[in-house]
């Protein structure tokens, strides 16, 4: 045994020893780290070999990447935009020259993929972590001769960027003490409107149709989806489309009677006699940020559906913090823009944490967009064809120009609430949800206002600016004891 290798052994030795001949021990290896002064693919094999020859091991882990920075955590862990698979064969290297089965993970993310490696002889057995947390019964779906109603893995990693570990679009995952994986039934078949086919909206409708409930969709886009649509028009964020595509599908299964098209007004909703009517019509972008100029800006919105097309030169202010600013950056840059993102905090998206604002940063440095943090956007002006933002130093208070073509701003959303509040003076509870019972999974307690004749309540965007994850968990709290 090589003396680098004598740790190891020892370590294997007093586990084997401790759980004595029966117990299944494995051992997770990198096939290659990947970096810099790190273990090459050769090295690796020798461990793997050196660690499979002890006799002592039952199978090995075999991955791709160190994860000693959240760079390289990315490599182990790769979001959305990345390959299926791509590191599949570092562990077929390994498989060919050890005598343990092999495993591997790492962007299997859907049963496509884990069939081809496992068919192919790369691996004995595939994780997919991430994809039993988008879709806990995955297996079982499988066996049932249901694959088609997989609730989908789209890489977008918020698992694996919080201390909580919750699915982006599966709001019953790491909540299953309060929201049941399962919808359960209702007790008595209801009439419910929801407005608005965003993620919120399909999902409210999903869930009450699950429960048996009579219920029509009204959306006013040609096409389900809301926002999440916007980000999927990016080549790297496409996948993300899996999110409303499922919700649709489900809903479509379910029978949900979906109108495209409607602009929904009061006596729209009125005309179908709803005993209940869930508003999930969602924001619209916020730019009231400056101090004058307003008028001269344009939301991430436009960018990301191609209105107006692109400046030569463009600065993004973003004090959200959030991937909008990122996404549209992104975009922005391969379209051919020179871009400059300035955001008051200290870092260009300051709240995308874990593996993904890796992928991000790499992608925006490797098309020269120039990130300026610690700066608040003050105003915009015409002058000489082109357009003059000033930017004020966050602690200094300094002032800077920038001479661009087009100013982007980031924002937040602002609910659009009309329908809901002119239907509050007809509803039983007047538009209230009562949050306490909400947050706890408890239904929703019956008014006893007599003069009402439907329940009214709002969630998503239509409450406050939010992102997907929030929009959905509203949807499942409140549909799920309807």
């Amino acid at each position: 045994m090589k003396p680098e290798g004598r740790f190891g052994h020892l370590v294997l030795r007093e586990i084997r020893e401790q759980v004595g001949p029966g117990f299944v021990v494995g051992l997770r290896v990198p096939g290659d780290e990947g970096v810099s002064g790190g273990l090459g693919a050769s090295e690796c094999l020798d461990i793997a070999t050196a660690m499979a020859g002890t006799g002592m091991v039952d199978f090995l882990s075999v991955i791709y990447g160190s994860g000693h920075t959240d760079r390289e955590l990315a490599d182990v862990i790769p979001v959305f935009g990345r390959p299926l698979g791509a590191h599949v064969p570092v562990a077929a290297a390994i498989r060919h020259q050890v005598d343990v089965p092999v495993f591997h993970a790492g962007r299997i993310a859907d049963l496509p993929t884990a069939r081809h490696v496992l068919a192919e002889g790369h691996a004995d057995m595939v994780g997919m972590t991430r994809v039993h947390i988008a879709d806990p019964h995955i297996v079982a779906k499988l066996m049932s001769g249901r694959e088609d109603r997989i609730r989908p893995c789209v890489g977008a990693t918020y698992c694996a960027s919080r201390v909580e570990t919750f699915c982006l679009h599966n709001p019953a995952t790491g909540r299953e003490a309060v929201i049941p994986q399962l919808v359960a039934p209702g007790a008595t078949p209801r009439r419910i409107v929801v407005v608005g086919g965003g993620p919120g909206g399909l999902e409210a409708a999903r869930v009450c149709a699950e429960r048996g409930h009579d219920v029509t969709l009204l959306e006013a886009a040609s096409r389900l989806g809301g926002q999440v649509l916007l980000a999927a028009r990016t080549t790297r964020h496409a996948e993300k489309e899996g999110i409303v595509h499922w919700l649709a599908e489900e809903v479509r299964r379910l029978g949900v009677t979906v109108r495209l098209g409607c602009f929904a007004e009061p006596d729209d909703v009125l005309a179908l006699h709803p005993d209940v009517v869930v508003v999930a019509t969602g924001g619209l972008p916020n730019t009231e940020v400056l101090d004058s100029g307003e008028e001269l800006v344009v939301p991430t919105w436009d960018v990301l559906s191609e209105q107006p097309k692109p400046g030569r030169r463009v600065l993004i202010f973003d004090d959200h913090g959030g991937e909008q600013a990122l996404t549209a950056a992104e975009r922005l840059a391969g379209a051919g823009a020179r871009v400059e993102l300035a955001t008051p905090d200290r870092m260009a998206g300051a709240d995308v944490t874990g593996t993904l604002y890796p992928d991000y940063l790499r992608a925006l440095y490797s098309a020269g967009v120039t990130l300026t943090p610690d700066h608040v956007l003050r105003s915009v002006r015409r002058a000489n064809g082109a357009l003059v933002a000033t930017l004020a130093n966050a602690y200094s208070d300094e002032l800077v120009e920038r001479t661009v073509d087009q100013v982007v701003v980031e924002h937040g959303t602002l609910p659009v609430d009309d329908l809901y509040q002119e239907l509050r003076p007809g509803s039983r509870n007047r538009g209230v949800t009562d949050p306490a019972a909400l947050v706890a999974g408890r239904p929703q307690q019956p008014s006893t206002d007599e003069k009402g004749t439907y329940a009214l309540f709002r969630i998503g965007d239509a409450v406050a600016h939010r992102n997907v994850h929030a929009a959905i968990l509203d949807a499942r709290r409140l549909c799920m004891g309807l």
